[in-house]
């Protein structure tokens, strides 16, 4: 998925299905925004994003193979 599409759900909650099939929901963010700032892991990476509540793993927007917004 591209960058700019995927970035256009930051804040919002969504359902995002990872390229090895992993499906995983919560709200997308992008590294490096300032409410992470005490988080190394979150705020230091560039170009990655994760979901929160529950927090996942970091991924790169090409490890996107689908997006759904909401649950």
């Amino acid at each position: 998925m591209k960058r700019s599409d995927l970035e256009q759900y930051l804040g919002k909650v969504v359902t995002i299905k990872l390229f090895d099939n992993d499906v995983i929901t919560g709200e997308l963010h992008k590294t490096g925004e300032e409410q992470f700032k005490n988080d190394p892991n979150l705020y230091i990476p560039q170009k990655c994003y994760f979901l929160i509540n529950p927090q996942s793993c970091l991924f790169k927007s090409s490890h996107v193979k689908k997006l759904k917004e909401g649950r």
